[in-house]
């Protein structure tokens, strides 16, 4: 069931939708980094714009904001729950039927999870090397 949370998760969190708004500057709203190879220049631009102090690490508190402020966007009618109808509406018709709604809770936590796995040194923050890993959705499951 998580695992099944994460993929939708990870799914939204790559839609192109999200290229409109207050997420326009950042590639990984439109998955630019999901499609690039490593070390490309939309996955630095994502670091840089997920770099919000410029210390050249991701904080889980810098990962997490990014998170929240995505799933923000997606949660149509801002009840802090990504309703089955937007999931559904996120992932299009070929996109696996979620199986239930994913709260707010539930989302911090997996992305909790997807955080962890990535810090590969156990310091607390994704290096560039670390972030490009762990935002990509085919790495992270």
């Amino acid at each position: 069931m998580i695992r099944f949370q994460l993929a939708l998760i990870a799914m939204a969190v790559s839609v192109p939708a999200l290229a409109q708004g207050p997420l326009a500057n950042d590639p990984m709203a439109n998955n630019a980094a999901g499609l690039a190879p490593a070390g490309d220049t939309a996955s630095q631009i994502a670091f840089a714009y997920a770099d919000r102090d410029e210390d050249l690490t991701i904080s889980w508190e810098e990962y997490r904001n990014r998170a929240m402020r995505m799933f923000g966007h997606v949660d149509a009618n801002n009840d802090a729950v990504l309703q089955i109808a937007e999931l559904q509406a996120l992932g299009g018709p070929s996109a696996p039927k979620p199986e239930n709604d994913i709260d707010a809770g539930t989302f911090n936590a997996a992305m909790r999870k997807l955080f962890d796995s990535g810090d590969k040194n156990g310091d607390g923050a994704l290096t560039p090397a670390e972030w490009h890993d762990t935002v990509r959705p085919s790495r992270a499951f």
